[in-house]
């Protein structure tokens, strides 16, 4: 268990009058004797009837466990093991005693399904035969209803989306969509004018042969560098749930959203199913 864990175990058995100690994140004689009486009150819920001969240090950890049960949160078995649920479980109390609330989970998230212009599976076949091969991709430039201005120089503006001319009338949808709804003070506000790049002739990052959808000219990136691509959505600002239309706008066209769907490089849209 984390210190900070152990604090919020501290913390919480002081609400309930069964801890006077400093919330210090050490394990000690007085937390681990109100850990026992809590566990006492709650016995029926663990999963075993032997529970007394746990160590302490797993004692702490079914404290843990047994305070997240109780504000609804699913922390499935409650026997003292720490694993990614638990850990899953503390970070949801965490944010519940912080602000009150929980915020939207990934597993929330429910992407819209449509491929109205039926565009391809992301594999090298498939997207050749659909786009051409890379190195000889017909590209057009679609003009942005709002300035973007380029992530990694904000002194640098444009306009103008270099994309595959497959792409242009649903890009063009998609654009005059989101400035419908969002308007010019929305673009500002969650950085939807921050500009990643579209049409890059590169392989994958970390591959020398896998060519990436930018290749093709049917990807997008927006605000990189507040969407890095290890970043999940607990810390990704196109994740904000303010931005389900702007995400929304691009799936009804049939692109799709990476952190939509596998919670990470939440910067990219492309136009190529997985």
């Amino acid at each position: 268990m984390k210190k900070s864990q152990l604090k919020l175990v501290q913390s919480q058995l002081k609400e309930k009058g069964l801890y006077a100690g400093g919330l210090d994140g050490l394990s000690g004689p007085k937390t681990n004797a109100a850990v026992q009486q809590y566990l006492t009150s709650q016995s029926e819920w663990i999963s075993s009837q032997h529970w007394t001969g746990w160590s302490n240090a797993r004692k702490r950890v079914t404290a843990l466990q047994l305070l997240a049960r109780e504000k609804q949160i699913d922390v499935g078995l409650i026997d003292g093991f720490y694993g990614p649920q638990t850990d899953s479980a503390a970070e949801l109390l965490q944010q519940l005693v912080n602000h009150g609330t929980i915020g939207r989970q990934f597993s929330d998230i429910v992407p819209v399904q449509q491929n109205p212009h039926q565009f391809p599976p992301e594999d090298t076949t498939s997207l050749n035969a659909y786009y051409g091969q890379p190195g000889n991709i017909p590209l057009t430039r679609v003009e942005c209803p709002w300035l973007l201005r380029l992530d990694w120089d904000l002194s640098t503006s444009t306009r103008l989306i270099s994309i595959h001319e497959k792409l242009s009338d649903s890009l063009i949808k998609v654009l005059n969509e989101i400035y419908a709804y969002y308007g010019e003070a929305g673009i500002q506000r969650y950085g939807l004018n921050r500009y990643g790049g579209s049409y890059n002739h590169r392989t994958k990052r970390g591959s020398t042969t896998a060519w990436s959808t930018h290749a093709w000219g049917i990807a997008i990136d927006w605000f990189p560098s507040q969407n890095k691509m290890n970043w999940r959505s607990d810390r990704a600002s196109l994740a904000d749930p303010e931005l389900d239309f702007w995400w929304e706008a691009w799936e009804r066209e049939g692109w799709l959203s990476l952190g939509r769907c596998e919670d990470r490089d939440w910067m990219h849209v492309q136009a190529a199913k997985r």
